[in-house]
C-alpha cells in the first residue's frame, strides 16, 4: 500500500468519518488519538503520521499512552503500528513527569502541551478522595 500525505488524508477524510460528532454548528471527534477532542487538522489523529493518544483508565488498569508511526517501506506486513508504554497509578510525579513531556515532545512536539494537560487532569482524576467519618459520641 502506499502511503499518502497528511495533507491529502485530512482533506479526504475532514467532511466524514466516524469520529466526527457535530453539535450545535461545532465539531468535536472522538478518536482515540486526539488529545482535545477537537475536529481539527492539528489534532486529527485519523489523518497523522505521528499521532498521540491516552487511552482512559478503568479502575484497576493503568494509563496507556499510544504513539502511531509509520513503518519503514521494506517491513512486510502493516504499514502503521503503535508504541504503547503503560504509566500504573500514581506513576505521573517528578521524573516521571519530565520523562513523558520528553518522550511525547520528541515524537510531536506541538502535541506534547496537550498531553501533558490531559495526562494530569487524568492523574488527578485517578487519586481517591479522602472520606471523613465522624465518631459517635456519648452523651
Amino acid at each position: 500500500m502506499a502511503t499518502v500525505s497528511s495533507d491529502l488524508l485530512w482533506e479526504l477524510l475532514r467532511g466524514n468519518n466516524k469520529y466526527i460528532i457535530r453539535r450545535n454548528n461545532t465539531d468535536f471527534s472522538t478518536d482515540p488519538y486526539n488529545l482535545v477532542n477537537i475536529h481539527s487538522q492539528k489534532f486529527a489523529g485519523i489523518a497523522s503520521t505521528s499521532a498521540i493518544g491516552l487511552a482512559s483508565r478503568k479502575k484497576s488498569e493503568p494509563v496507556t499512552l499510544k504513539a502511531k508511526k509509520l513503518r519503514k517501506y521494506g517491513v512486510k506486513g502493516k504499514t502503521q503500528h503503535e508504541d504503547k508504554i503503560t504509566i500504573k497509578k500514581g506513576g505521573y510525579l517528578g521524573r516521571a513527569k519530565s520523562a513523558f513531556v520528553s518522550l511525547v515532545d520528541n515524537r510531536n512536539s506541538s502535541l506534547a502541551k496537550a498531553a501533558a494537560e490531559r495526562m494530569t487532569k487524568l492523574h488527578h482524576s485517578e487519586q481517591v478522595k479522602k472520606t471523613i467519618t465522624r465518631r459517635n459520641r456519648k452523651a
